[in-house]
């Protein structure tokens, strides 16, 4: 009854975002993807500072891990790059 009064519907509506703000948006994603593919030997470190040198974007390497696994590039995928 409390949402027929307040808004003069009966459902909620869905919000818009939900979860964490991410800190790397699609651009940056892609960027990360691609120096993985073109050096997959690259250590996490290295990742965290091409990306605040090229893309000025400061995140721990846990984000990069993060997304990286996020995006569907495992470890064993980067084993399988290395060895073609």
């Amino acid at each position: 009854m409390k949402l027929w009064r307040d808004t003069g519907d009966v459902i909620n509506q869905p919000r818009t975002a939900r979860g964490r703000v991410r800190h790397l948006d699609r651009e940056d994603i892609d960027y990360l993807l691609q120096l993985v593919r073109d050096n997959p030997d690259y250590f996490l470190d290295e990742l965290v500072d091409l990306t605040q040198t090229n893309r000025f974007i400061s995140v721990h390497f846990t984000t990069i891990f993060n997304e990286l696994d996020r995006a569907g590039m495992s470890r064993k995928k980067l084993k399988r790059i290395v060895s073609e």
